[in-house]
Order: structure tokens, then C-alpha cells, then sequence
């Protein structure tokens, strides 16, 4: 029997004898509690009081007969409905399966001694069916997607409560109507062309359509259910609000890609002329003028510096088709961002902890972006006189770390989880904290991780795991 719930019968039969055997032996089971009724209008009023799962019943008995009471039980409280024949009545019992009683057996079958379990079998059959269906039909209707169910002639043969609400009415009255009288001609038409696909596949087809100013992700698949079988199912999800933020994305990409060229170019080339210009009166200038040189100099090597970082961001964010990994060679890429940290800034001493390993990672190009970022950092937050670097590099059987540990201010812990975040500077901090939310972007990125403790006796250090790349 079913082990999910109990199941309640109600009995039906003028044979008070045959009540008798059938409740007794049906109610022994621990999962079945049994009602009786001598009669049709006595069930009626069992069920108005009583919550029932199933019906059994005779066909032949005074004033309604079995099928009779199965057209009421149907209409008003849509329950499974087991009728019983006589011996030899394959009328009746093709009678009943068309007017759509779930199942039926012949009553002597029944009454023979040790054939209960046969109907205990078709009680516990048809109740587990019917409890399947509510939930599929519960699932359906709480679902946002429309589904219909459409004959191969376009006519709607069910629907759930979403698609009757997207066409502002019943499911009930959605019912028989055909597509094309709730939906645009072309669109109905498209939509019964691939439901026919579908059929002639045996498979789900899926399909993209619009009317107005809406559009709608569709799935065709077909019903492969009896009588059903030329019909499909038509899943419909309205996507009018992904397609539009998939504009807006494709018009914010345009305007990164302006920005990248102006970064790239115009900005990069000014700097590189004022870099030039300032070398060249150099030379003319006395002492308290140099220092305002170098003051020049310096801040062009911090834009500089920014349009690095401002593009290598565009890059990771906005860059066509498909962020690309594959190996890059770690100890190149940390050696020569090592090298240009020390000719950036003449006050930092860098020192290499032990050798790095000669390994591949995965990433990118970027990933010097993620180095030199780090490492500029501790230059620039550090404000003590002799401001130093020691990077480490450790290789695991699948990941690598890399250290870099400065004896610089540290960080609070208060700051520790939002230092990365998009923005993020310390008081009186010189740059604009895009760096480190550069870099944790693309280290995300590669699928690795991030992240800064405190140094001993001083300082911060920032940790960066990457995965090899195999």
C-alpha cells in the first residue's frame, strides 16, 4: 500500500454482506480506513462530510447507478472512482473507462476469497496516480512560465494559471480557443509550426519569438500520452527584461571600448609627452625648481600608472567574446613586474624569498596586472623611510602561492574583508583603491584566492593562490 499517507475508501454497495467482507478485510491494513454507503445518494453525503481518497463502488444499485455516481463524484469532487460489474458486463466496464472511471473489476473477482489483495493493489494504484497528478498540476500552476497544451490544428487544450493570466483570462475559458485568438497571427502560426517539428522529431524544439515590444524563450515538446499524442506541450517564459539588460550590456561594452581607446592612446600618449617635456627642463632649472620637476615627473608615473589599471579593468570586464584562460609563466610574469616595481619607485627595496619556481598557472595576461598592483601598493602605503617587499612563492601538487610581505602600516581588521572592494582606501591614502579591486576581480577570475593578514612585527600580507594550469 502507499507508505506516504493513509488512504481513506469510501465503499459503496447495497449488499450489506458484501460491505461487511470488504471493509473488515480492507480495514486490517494498518494504511487504509474504510466508509460505507448502501447507495449513491448516502455517498454524496459522506463525501460532503468526509474527506475522502477514493471511491469504490458497485454499478448496479437502487436509485443512482455506479456510473451515474461517478458523473457526480467527477463534477463535484474529482476523486478516483473504482467501479465494480457484474460477471460477464464488458459493456458496462467499456462504458465506464470511456466516461473516464479510473479502473474497475468484475465484483465476483472481488468476493472471492483471497482476491482482496486485488483490489487493495488497484486502490493503492490509482490513489498514487491521482496524488502524482495534483502535485505535477500544483507544480505547473505555481510555476511563472505559461504552459499550454496545444493540438496539432493550434486549439489549446489546457493551460495553466500563468498563461491564463498572460492573456487576462481563465484557464477554464483559454481552454478550446485556438492560438491565434490570443496571440498575433504570424506569432500563433510559428508557434503550432515548431509544436509540429516537435511531433515530427519526438523531441523538445526550442525557439525565440516577439510581439510588440515582448519577447518570449519557448520550449516545444510533445505529448506522447494516449489519446493525447498528437498534441504538444508549449513552455513560455517572457525574457522581455533579459533582453533588454542584454542592450544595455551590449551599449555599456560600446562605451568601455571608447573609454579602452581613450586610455590607451590619447591619455597614455599626453603622459608620455609630459614625461618627455619634463626631462627636457630638467636642465634648466635649479634645485628648488627640480623638486618640483620630480614632483611632475612623479605624478605622470602615477597616472601612468592609473591608465594601467584602467585598462587592464575595461580588459577583464568588457573584453570581446569569452574571458580566455590558459597557462602563463608565473615566474616570468613576477619577475619582470618585480623589475619594474624597483625602477617605479626608487625608494622601495624588493627581495625575492628563495627561488621561483619555473610553473604555469592558470590566467592570463592580466595576471601582471594582479602583481604590479600589489606591489605598488605597498610602495604607496608606506610612508616609513626605508619601505620594503619580501615575495615568496610556495608550489603545491595543484596551486601556487605567491607572498607579498611589506613592513608598511598594516591594515586594521576592521578594514581586512573590504580592502579589496571596488573604492576601497585607507585614510590619506594616495591612490584610489581600484588597484586591489582589480586585482581580486581577475584572481576570481582565474578561480583562485586573495587575501591579506597581518605581517610580523609589522606590515601586511597579501596572499595570492592560483591554481596550476594542467
Amino acid at each position: 500500500m502507499v507508505n506516504t499517507s493513509s488512504i481513506d475508501v469510501l465503499l459503496v454497495d447495497d449488499s450489506g454482506f458484501f460491505r461487511t467482507i470488504v471493509s473488515d478485510r480492507l480495514g486490517a491494513a494498518e494504511d487504509v480506513s474504510v466508509w460505507k454507503a448502501v447507495d449513491g445518494e448516502e455517498a454524496l453525503e459522506t463525501l460532503d462530510e468526509q474527506s475522502v481518497d477514493c471511491v469504490v463502488s458497485d454499478f448496479e444499485m437502487p436509485g443512482l447507478n455506479g456510473l451515474e455516481l461517478y458523473e457526480r463524484v467527477d463534477e463535484e469532487y474529482g476523486l478516483p472512482f473504482i467501479l465494480l460489474t457484474g460477471k460477464g458486463d464488458e459493456r458496462t466496464a467499456s462504458r465506464a473507462i470511456g466516461a473516464g472511471v479510473d479502473d474497475y473489476l468484475r465484483k465476483d473477482d472481488v468476493a472471492e476469497e483471497g482476491q482482496l489483495q486485488l483490489l487493495a493493489n488497484r486502490i493503492e494504484n490509482v490513489v498514487a496516480q491521482r496524488r502524482a497528478n495534483e502535485k505535477y498540476e500544483l507544480l505547473v500552476n505555481n510555476t511563472p512560465d505559461e504552459i499550454t497544451q496545444v493540438a496539432v490544428d493550434g486549439t489549446i487544450t489546457a493551460a495553466n494559471e500563468a498563461a491564463a493570466r498572460s492573456f487576462d483570462t481563465t484557464r477554464s475559458e483559454l481552454t478550446g480557443m485556438h492560438l491565434s485568438d490570443v496571440l498575433p497571427t504570424e506569432t500563433a502560426a510559428g508557434r503550432i509550426e515548431h509544436g509540429r517539428r516537435a511531433l515530427t522529431a519526438g523531441s523538445a524544439v526550442t525557439f525565440q519569438d516577439s510581439f510588440g515590444v515582448r519577447h518570449f524563450h519557448n520550449v516545444a515538446a510533445p505529448v506522447s500520452v494516449g489519446s493525447e499524442a498528437d498534441s504538444f506541450q508549449l513552455i513560455t517564459r517572457d525574457i522581455t527584461e533579459q533582453k533588454r539588460r542584454e542592450r544595455e550590456l551590449e551599449t555599456r561594452t560600446e562605451e568601455l571600448a571608447v573609454i579602452n581607446r581613450l586610455v590607451r592612446h590619447d591619455i597614455n600618449n599626453d603622459i608620455q609627452l609630459l614625461l618627455a617635456w619634463a626631462d627636457g627642463i630638467d636642465q634648466y632649472v635649479d634645485e628648488e625648481g627640480r623638486e618640483y620637476v620630480e614632483r611632475i615627473q612623479g605624478t605622470c608615473d602615477h597616472i601612468d600608472e592609473l591608465t594601467t589599471i584602467a585598462r587592464d579593468f575595461v580588459d577583464s570586464i568588457g573584453g570581446d567574446g569569452e574571458f580566455t584562460l590558459t597557462g602563463v609563466d608565473l615566474r616570468q610574469i613576477l619577475e619582470d613586474e618585480i623589475e619594474k616595481a624597483d625602477r617605479r619607485h626608487d625608494d622601495l627595496t624588493v627581495s625575492v624569498d628563495g627561488e621561483i619556481p619555473r610553473v604555469s598557472v592558470r590566467a592570463n595576461e592580466l595576471l601582471s596586472s594582479v602583481f604590479g598592483n600589489l606591489l605598488s601598493n605597498a610602495a604607496r602605503h608606506n610612508d616609513g623611510a626605508d619601505p620594503r617587499v619580501s615575495v615568496g612563492v610556495e608550489e603545491s601538487a595543484i596551486e601556487v602561492t605567491v607572498r607579498f610581505a611589506d613592513n608598511g602600516p598594516g591594515i586594521p581588521d576592521s578594514q581586512k574583508d573590504a580592502v579589496f572592494g571596488k573604492g576601497e582606501m585607507g585614510p590619506e591614502s594616495p591612490g584610489t583603491g581600484i588597484g586591489l579591486y582589480l586585482a581580486h576581480t581577475l584572481v576570481d577570475q582565474y578561480g583562485g584566492e586573495i587575501e591579506v593578514t597581518d605581517n610580523d612585527p609589522t606590515g601586511s600580507v597579501f596572499t595570492v593562490t592560483l591554481p596550476k594550469y594542467a
